[in-house]
This record gives structure tokens, sequence and C-alpha cells, in this order.
């Protein structure tokens, strides 16, 4: 099985079958006789691509593209249009509606294999750029940007379905001085391990960000305080167990962290962030090394 898959929408078993025949090293094939069989494909299976005939025997290959284009769950999935029709305006019709490509009928196999292999290729990009835009290049956790939007979105859902949601930020403890006497390359090595440790702590529905330069935030879905406090306080203690090593010069760090319930009168994930923070900075004026509730 092929990580990526191709949907296809033909009528003709035929054509189906050539198709696959052409593409099946290059991605797990899904196929669909009508339109709004493919566009229930399209929906259930996410595919990298979607090869489009335009004469269907239910709703034409225009309507299942302009359908694919306006749903958001969808939009970005390019579309090559198929078609035996002689047209440049139905060429130019399918380009108007979103379509990334257009083959003609009877097709050449290796023409259609050259444009989906580049379709595919366009893809990678593409999803490689987005996830740059998303990840903090040190840690490998989400950037900033991406933990908000993604923490804006969980409170919309929160207040449709009133589920617990909680938010926790967590400080590297007299990080400065971790910098100031191990140099930063080693402080860049404590802030991967420390992003590690908490992956492999919080629950996988979490969200993990890095928000700052020694700061990381965690949204905890469907937990309540004292769930989310117990999670937090076994990652504090994982933390503060792992050791590292400076040219030969053994040490340890910690972490404080604070926590908060996200509540239905907050407008924004700045609001609770701020209170997670006072939690924060409590537990350093009480001596670092802990996790407290606001």
């Amino acid at each position: 099985m092929t990580e990526k898959s191709i949907l296809v929408i033909e009528d003709s078993d035929v054509m189906r079958e050539m198709l696959r025949t052409t593409l099946s090293d290059l991605a797990d094939i899904i196929t669909a006789e009508d339109g709004r069989r493919g566009l229930e494909l399209a929906l259930e299976h996410t595919p990298a691509l979607i090869l489009l005939d335009i004469v269907l025997p239910d709703i034409d290959g225009f309507t299942v593209c302009e359908g694919l284009k306006k749903d958001e769950r969808t939009k970005h999935i390019p579309v090559i249009v198929m078609t035996g029709l002689d047209s440049v305006k139905a060429e130019l019709k399918g380009l108007a509606l979103g379509a990334a490509d257009f083959v003609r009928k009877p097709f050449v196999p290796e023409v259609v294999r050259a444009r989906v292999a580049t379709q595919l290729e366009l893809v990678k990009t593409r999803e490689k750029l987005v996830y740059m835009a998303m990840v903090d290049p040190l840690t490998d956790c989400y950037n900033r940007r991406h933990f908000m939007n993604t923490a804006e979105m969980e409170m919309s859902r929160r207040k449709r379905h009133s589920y617990n949601l909680v938010v926790a930020v967590l400080d590297v403890d007299h990080f400065k001085a971790v910098n100031d006497t191990y140099g930063h390359e080693t402080g860049d090595l404590v802030l991967r391990e420390i992003a590690n440790c908490c992956k492999e702590t919080v629950r996988y529905e979490d969200t993990l960000g890095r928000i700052g330069g020694e700061e990381f935030a965690v949204l905890l879905p469907e937990a309540d305080v004292e769930g989310a406090f117990a999670v937090l306080e076994r990652l504090r203690e994982s933390v503060g167990q792992i050791n590292f090593v400076h040219k030969g010069t053994p040490f340890n760090v910690t972490v404080s962290i604070g926590l908060t319930e996200v509540e239905q009168s907050d407008g924004a994930i700045n609001v609770a962030l701020e209170r997670a923070d006072k939690a924060l900075y409590k537990a350093k004026r009480n001596g670092r090394d802990a996790v407290v509730i606001n």
C-alpha cells in the first residue's frame, strides 16, 4: 500500500481499468462510476489527486469539480479533467472551475502518467511548505501561530459541544543560566529533549506548541483540571529525570507549569493563556519545579 491515493471518477469500466494499470505504482487507486459517488469518496479518503471525467451518468464533471472546489475539505485537492469532447471551450471551463490540468481521451498512457506524476510532486512540495509554516524547526513542535490557530478552533468546537478544555504553559527554569554556562548549542539540545519528553507524555489528542524561546504550551481537550494536572505532573517529573552532559559535566533541568480550564466566558485563547501564565509565575515565585492551577 502506498501512502497517497488517486481518485478516478469515470463511468467507463475499460477506462477505469486502463488508468488503474497506468497509475497503480504511483499511488493507491480509488474509483467511482458517477459524480455523486465521486464526491462521497473524495470526502471519505481525501485523495492526493482526482482524475475526473466530464461526461458522467448522473451529474457532469464540471458540476463535480465546482462542488469539490467550493468545499473547504476538498478544495485543495488538484483535479485533472478528462474528456473526449474536442472543445477548447470545455477545457477553458474546466480550468476556470479550478482544475489543475486537462487530458483528452483517448489518452496516451505515458502522457497521463507524466501529468499525474507532476501533480503528485506539486502536492508533495505544497505539503512540505505547509509543514514548514506550521512547525518550529528546532523542536519539531507546532509553532506559536499554528498553536494559537488550533486553540481558537478548539475553543469554537468547545462552545458548540460543551466539553472541558484545559490549557497549560510550561517554562524551562533558569534557562538563561543553561545557555550562559553550557552554550547555546547545549541550550538547543535541552529544548529538543524537553520537547521530545512532552510529546511522549501528553495524550494523542493534546496539542503541543513552542510559543516562546523556552516556553511551551499544551492544549488538553476533554480533560478536567485534575486529569490535566496529573498528566503535567508526570511531565514535570520526567523532565527532571533527563540526564544532560556537557563536556563530561552532568546536569539536570526543571520546568515550571501553570494551567487553567478554559471558561465559556473566555472570548479568545489569550484570555485563558494569561490565567495559565499567572499560575506559571506563581510556580516560579514558590521555588520553581512545580505545577500550579489557576
